[in-house]
């Protein structure tokens, strides 16, 4: 909006956004969105799962750095996470680190706080009949985590990790203040390219609610399903 124009007399015109390079550009977008989520939500559910096996082991040390690192990425905001990440990391490391790998880093971390406690959760439901059935059975340790444990486990978690990678496509969008080029950032450009603020961040918005709404039905109904179990 101009300087000294009034909220009332902005027009909306949405012609702009439904041209191809408008519209290429918020959908390539949206796909790089997608793909980053995806592939820190499998980061993050490996570091999470690891997390939560040595602390429902008590493995000494790692127990308590487990501990250490889920309660600092949970309790402090994405926002600083990631600009600790971008700036201060490579200072320390004396490595440079790219604005994606970055960005990846940042939501790894941060849903592997998150889904650390999901998969304790998840271990911790496991019936001590069930574990009692493995040692009769004379499964070892690794045989009654991977046979019994692990697979229980992994039903009462699928509703949080579509959960978790709803929160993670909206979180992405922290990622445009490094220049990581998601959907937020091009919406950004299409912004300053355009003067049209409220047109874009709209279909934006829309853009947002597609791609999570299903996933949140998706949650829910799995939820449901597993609570009929």
């Amino acid at each position: 909006m101009g300087e000294g124009m009034a909220a009332t007399d902005y027009t909306f015109d949405w012609t702009y956004l439904f041209t191809g390079e408008a519209l290429d550009a918020a959908l390539g977008g949206l796909a790089f969105t997608a793909g980053l989520s995806v592939v820190s939500l499998l980061a993050g559910s490996v570091v999470g799962l690891f997390c939560a096996l040595v602390r429902a082991n008590n493995v000494p040390v790692l127990a308590q750095l487990a501990y250490a690192y889920t309660e600092f990425f949970r309790t402090t905001p994405g926002l600083v996470q990631l600009i600790w990440i971008f700036y201060a990391l490579p200072i320390l490391l004396g490595v440079e680190l790219p604005v994606i790998s970055a960005g990846v880093l940042a939501l790894t971390l941060n849903s592997g706080a998150v889904l650390g406690e999901v998969f304790r959760a998840g271990i911790t439901s496991v019936g001590p009949g069930q574990l009692e059935a493995a040692a009769v059975l004379r499964f070892t340790r690794l045989q009654t985590i991977s046979h019994v444990i692990l697979p229980q486990a992994f039903r009462h978690v699928l509703p949080a990790l579509a959960t978790t990678l709803i929160l993670l496509i909206k979180e992405s969008s922290l990622l445009s203040v490094i220049a990581v080029p998601e959907i937020t950032y091009r919406a950004q450009s299409i912004v300053n390219a355009t003067f049209r603020p409220l047109e874009v961040y709209t279909l934006l918005a829309v853009m947002y609610f597609v791609v999570t709404y299903p996933l949140s039905m998706l949650s829910g109904r799995l939820e449901r399903k597993l609570a009929m179990v």
